[in-house]
């Protein structure tokens, strides 16, 4: 695909611009050109690309995300594997280790794409379904979920403790009990 610098620049800066901008800078165009204000048109409907457009997409996907970390991480695995001594196959210099970078990440890309090493699928198992949204299973922000996990944390760690006791009580032959005012 080529691209025209200054026209693609001229097309962005539009795209940012306010429509009633837009149209106050057509209209000057046209005045001074004689008319002809065809030549410049910016779509002002449908769907712009920005990289918060990509991130609502990925957000809405975490596979493709997952997928993409993994590539990076064969990438990493590759390139250390490659042989050193390459020089007659790649090139010399910087332009030699652009080929082998570029191949090494095409190679991770096609691996991770075909099911990897099971990175992105261990990190999609740490998701679940609710209904037809995907949760991530981690740190919640607050309300009910947090309250109820702080409680699921603290009996844990509570259990653990008293094994903990029990098994120094059992090397230690003391029997006696320690009463704690700690509710569950």
């Amino acid at each position: 695909m080529a691209i025209s610098p200054p026209s693609d620049i001229v097309l962005d800066v539009a795209r940012a611009a306010e429509p009633t901008d837009v149209e106050a800078a057509r209209a000057a165009l046209a005045k001074r050109t004689g008319g002809a204000s065809d030549a410049f048109s910016v779509a002002t409907t449908g769907t712009m690309l920005s990289r918060a457009t990509a991130d609502k997409a990925e957000a809405a996907n975490p596979e493709k995300k997952f997928q993409r970390f993994e590539a990076m991480v064969l990438q990493t695995f590759i390139q250390n594997m490659m042989p050193k001594d390459t020089e007659g196959v790649y090139g010399k210099g910087l332009a030699g280790d652009m080929w082998k970078s570029q191949m090494t990440e095409q190679m991770a890309n096609a691996m991770a794409a075909r099911g990897g090493i099971g990175i992105a699928r261990s990190l999609l198992a740490d998701h679940y379904m609710d209904g037809k949204r995907t949760v991530p299973v981690g740190p919640v922000s607050g309300g009910p979920e947090k309250t109820e996990i702080d409680q699921q944390t603290r009996l844990s760690t509570s259990m653990v403790q008293e094994l903990q006791r029990q098994a120094a009580r059992s090397m230690t032959g003391d029997d006696t009990t320690i009463e704690t005012e700690t509710k569950i």
